[in-house]
């Protein structure tokens, strides 16, 4: 029977968490149309016996991809490249979906057409449990949305245009394939911009799947691994900026969707850069050769995101921490500034 949709699961040393990941795709009604890839990146724990349990049981649903070491997105290419479903979806073995949604999911996916499909979805704290929303804020779900859309109503749409939410036509990605970058953290911007930027219909679905787990110190989105791996966010902000000066044939819906996804990338680098860094000093000299980097490569770029960094940059020099910042965003006085930054730049 075809299979209506691929999940692809990079797992390196996750024998931890796989089982409860893997358990999650058990729904009966959803078996024969789901295939669920396993792509072992070189563990050195259980990883791959776990995916082989579930192989024994389920063995027209699970498949074990092994693998030499190569990193997040060595994993995703190989596990996309592999996949036989009309649809795919990577979920990282330390997530799960939620289980009886998976039947309306796979439905709704065996009548649609569309290049890229959006999916709201919950950040899961660990310690706590508590969950936290992502979704859109759009009058009317399951219809067709072009880029263009997209782009002119951007906050109604953009925090579903991530890792967690984003679902590919297979035939769609393979055609637009962009091999990710081995060994390199936060890639996930490239998966999520460079084959969504060619996209010709968006299909946004009001039903909740991917559970994102959150507050494990060895995530990539830790304060810690984020000061120790700014130089991968560069590269990323690099390979984008060059997929977009590499097209100048895309409309301006599809640039202007590649810009917002790269700013994206650039803000959360000065975030780091200033705000987390407890050496302020070093983490603004990062941050000034960083924009060095994106004029010489795009100066339509730089001139777009120079005036949010010195809001960044104000910020660093008063000493604000990680912890303040935060508070600040949820108080609404970030936007204030913002604002009162634009003014002062139009004078």
């Amino acid at each position: 029977m075809d299979k209506i949709v691929s999940f692809i699961i990079p797992s390196y040393n996750v024998e931890k968490y796989l089982d409860k990941c893997l358990t999650s795709f058990l729904n009966l009604e959803v078996l024969d149309f789901i295939e669920v890839i396993v792509v072992d990146d070189g563990s050195k724990d259980q990883t791959a016996q776990i995916a082989r349990n579930y192989i024994e049981q389920y063995p027209s649903v699970f498949r074990l991809i092994s693998k030499e070491n190569g990193g997040h997105g060595s994993a995703i290419n190989v596990g996309t490249a592999a996949a036989a479903g009309c649809y795919l979806k990577v979920i990282d073995a330390d997530d799960w979906v939620v289980t009886e949604n998976l039947k309306e999911f796979v439905d709704k996916l065996a009548v649609c057409t569309a290049d890229v499909v959006l999916n709201p979805y919950h950040q899961v704290d660990m310690q706590t449990g508590e969950k936290t929303v992502w979704k859109m804020f759009l009058d009317q779900y399951e219809t067709i949305y072009t880029l263009d859309d997209v782009v002119q109503n951007w906050k109604s749409f953009d925090r579903c245009f991530a890792f967690h939410g984003i679902c590919y036509n297979r035939e769609f990605y393979q055609k637009h394939r962009y091999e990710l970058p081995e060994k390199i953290f936060y890639e996930d911007h490239e998966y999520t911009t460079i084959p969504c930027s060619y996209a010709a219909s968006i299909y946004p679905m009001d039903l909740y799947l991917y559970q994102y787990l959150v507050g494990n110190a060895e995530q990539s989105v830790s304060v810690t691994n984020r000061l120790k791996r700014m130089s991968h966010v560069e590269k990323v902000t690099e390979d984008l900026i060059r997929h977009y000066n590499a097209h100048p044939e895309f409309s301006n819906a599809a640039k202007e969707y590649i810009y917002k996804k790269t700013e994206g990338v650039i803000l959360s680098y000065y975030v780091a850069g200033c705000i987390m860094n407890p050496d302020k000093k070093k983490g603004r000299k990062d941050c000034l050769r960083y924009n060095e980097m994106i004029r010489r490569l795009n100066p339509e770029f730089w001139n777009r995101v120079s005036r949010k960094f010195r809001i960044y940059r104000w910020m660093n020099r008063l000493g604000i921490s990680f912890p303040v910042y935060e508070t600040m965003l949820h108080s609404g006085l970030y936007n204030k500034l913002r604002h009162n930054q634009k003014i002062e730049a139009e004078k």
